[in-house]
């Protein structure tokens, strides 16, 4: 376990509420949490960006330009299809990321 360091001042006041320990380890799952959830909800944000674009999900969209004649389709949507597949699988692999994230810190309850 890793140590921290707290003002006194802060200190003071956490022993008066309870456990110092309980209530900033509480603290701190509350604020993870959070920021996982931030991250998810930005990651699917931009997803959704992509498939609005593209009018599929990403699965679809891989299967899309395997096939020459959809690639076509796709390259006329847009030019630079590629750098949108590639920031594309970015944001699908940061929300798988943030959301085992949050299941993890949620199961450790």
């Amino acid at each position: 376990m890793a140590t921290i360091t707290i003002k006194k001042g802060y200190l003071e006041i956490l022993k008066t509420l309870g456990s110092a320990d309980t209530i900033v380890e509480d603290a701190l799952r509350k604020y993870l949490i959070d920021k996982c959830v931030e991250r998810i909800e930005k990651s699917k944000r931009k997803i959704e960006e992509f498939e609005k674009k593209y009018d599929c999900n990403y699965a679809e969209f891989i299967r899309t330009i395997s096939n020459e004649e959809e690639l076509k389709v796709v390259e006329k949507i847009s030019p630079n299809w590629e750098e949108d597949m590639t920031e594309w699988e970015y944001w699908e692999k940061e929300l798988e990321e943030w959301k085992r994230r949050l299941e993890d810190i949620l199961m450790k309850s």
